[in-house]
């Protein structure tokens, strides 16, 4: 059986015990025929015979509950076979012995991601160490290194940090293994097949099969973070009629699903919704919401369906979702210029009259203003934020303030979101007037600068367009110098891996050093420009003397 979502968070410092206790009170619950109990089991355990439930199965009860798959897995959990205490054990070399133990404990840790809002993952640090052997076990326990860290995955996948680095014998390791994978994939088809199946039923409109398959018992809802469930299907490929379908089997209508585990749990949810905003179908939503879908809950990184329905221009479902309780965020009205609808949710704030729903229980207007302002290009909406904002100048949030209008969001090419016909030109002011109260050399992530983020905007926007960012910077006293944590490399390096000429330009003429003798040799300007193929940013720098 695939158990439903976690429903019990975590402690700070967790004791077996406490949760000993918590198994026994949930058995103890469950036999007296408490309500809260049994709705617990039967979220989380299929019984068949209510008298054989025993210690153990509510011990298993309780695991899931917070999100792990058995009680040997939580009891490791609380034993310390975190994914964290791996990171810091690879970081510190320990004996492999240490990391293969965890690893048998919990062979789930080796991709998992360090922390929530952390995208390291445990092969980011072995790559980093140059171990051959740790990248080994954690490629042959199911590690991931192709997947990278926010916001420049492609450069930071494990694979291309050993490859860039000219670690030539762990590039090798990893295609190994990754081809190992490929060759044994044949034994886990049935149960993939099996998912496609139930997909494929759904987008083909085959009733009889699905009907089939739920009185059999067998038919479950695989949710995919990245793309929802069945009932995502059925709205994507327009079947009103398997919608109704897989309601009426009790099918979640938000399709929730979670990642993490224990002490940081994180959900996506509102898929089915959110694709009916996308996509303009009115009748499905009405179904959806008519059976509790929430039109506030939110797509991972995609927003909610009202933030859906505004960035597809549908605004016959912008008002049927407000109409069921939708909720125009304070993000969704900076992000599309809506300056008017923004200085009224100041104005309510002001007046103790907000909306709830507006933003976070506990966080200013100004903020969540500031930071989709500054992305969707609206200089008086960034104005007024920045009026209600008092941060010290070098307070580590001005970084994704500062950071946000680098992305030219309404104008990146394969967004959904984009609004290509708005302004180009309003970034730049945002971008200055953020800069004017913050300390330039503010850091982020990975030990970062605004000045690295400028070197690698994106290839939407023009080099003409990136410069102004750079020279603002150092007019203000951006620091030429920084090395990020994983690159291991300055701004000018950066520029050079990205071939950001302009940006290298004006680094070079603000006295950046060309050569970087200080460097690791693959770190270097010159070697970032050869690597990459920029011969324009290599001729620059050759007239700098690098």
């Amino acid at each position: 059986m695939k158990q439903t979502l976690p429903t019990r968070r975590m402690r700070a410092h967790p004791d077996l015990e406490q949760l000993k206790r918590q198994a026994k009170d949930l058995l103890r619950g469950f036999v007296s025929g408490e309500a809260e109990a049994a709705a617990e089991v039967k979220a989380q355990y299929r019984v068949t015979d209510a008298s054989q439930f025993a210690l153990h199965d509510a011990q298993l009860v309780v695991a899931r509950s917070y999100g792990f798959q058995s009680w040997p897995k939580l009891k490791a959990y609380v034993d310390g076979v975190t994914v964290k205490r791996l990171a810091d054990a690879i970081r510190a070399g320990d004996l492999a012995e240490v990391v293969q133990e965890m690893l048998q404990a919990r062979p789930e840790l080796a991709d998992m991601t360090t922390s929530y809002g952390d995208e390291h993952r445990p092969i980011h640090y072995a790559v980093m160490k140059r171990s051959p052997h740790m990248v080994r076990l954690l490629m042959q326990h199911g590690a991931n290194a192709r997947q990278g860290i926010d916001p420049h995955r492609d450069a930071t996948t494990a694979w291309t940090i050993a490859k860039e680095r000219g670690y030539e014998e762990l590039v090798a390791i990893i295609e190994e293994e990754e081809q190992r994978r490929v060759e044994a994939k044949s034994a886990r088809e049935a149960e993939v097949i099996g998912d496609e199946r139930a997909r494929d039923a759904v987008a083909a409109g085959d009733m009889e099969w699905l009907q089939a398959r739920h009185a059999e018992g067998t038919l479950v809802n695989p949710i995919r973070w990245d793309g929802g469930g069945l009932l995502t299907v059925a709205v994507r490929h327009n079947r009103p009629e398997m919608l109704a379908l897989l309601l009426d089997f009790g099918f979640d209508p938000d399709e929730r699903v979670s990642s993490g585990e224990g002490d940081w749990v994180a959900y996506s949810q509102g898929y089915p919704l959110w694709y009916c905003a996308a996509l303009g179908r009115r009748e499905m939503a009405e179904r959806l919401l008519e059976r509790g879908a929430s039109p506030n809950v939110h797509v991972d990184s995609s927003g909610s369906s009202v933030y859906s329905a505004y960035s597809h221009k549908q605004w016959d479902m912008v008002e049927l979702l407000c109409r069921h309780g939708g909720v125009v965020s304070a993000d969704t009205a900076a992000i599309y210029r809506q300056t008017d609808l923004a200085r009224q949710m100041l104005e309510d704030e002001a007046r103790g009259v907000l909306s709830q729903g507006i933003v976070s229980p506990g966080k200013p207007v100004a903020e969540e203003l500031l930071h989709f302002g500054a992305s969707g290009g609206d200089p008086e909406i960034v104005r007024m934020a920045l009026e209600r904002i008092d941060w010290p100048r070098n307070d580590e949030r001005w970084f994704r303030s500062l950071a946000e209008p680098l992305s030219f969001w309404h104008h990146i090419p394969w967004l959904y979101a984009g609004n290509h016909e708005l302004d180009r030109g309003t970034y730049l002011p945002c971008f200055r007037l953020i800069l004017e109260r913050c300390d330039p050399n503010v850091m982020g992530g990975f030990g970062r600068t605004v000045l690295h983020e400028v070197a690698a905007m994106g290839d939407h926007v023009t080099d003409e367009e990136a410069r102004p960012f750079a020279r603002a910077l150092l007019d203000a006293g951006a620091r030429t110098g920084v090395r990020d944590e994983i690159l291991k490399s300055t701004p000018l390096g950066w520029a050079c891996r990205w071939g950001r000429a302009e940006v290298a330009k004006a680094l070079l003429e603000n006295g950046a050093d060309p050569v970087e003798l200080d460097a690791e040799p693959w770190a270097r300007p010159r070697a970032w420009a050869e690597k990459m193929g920029h011969a324009g940013v290599l001729a620059l720098l050759r007239q700098h003397g690098g």
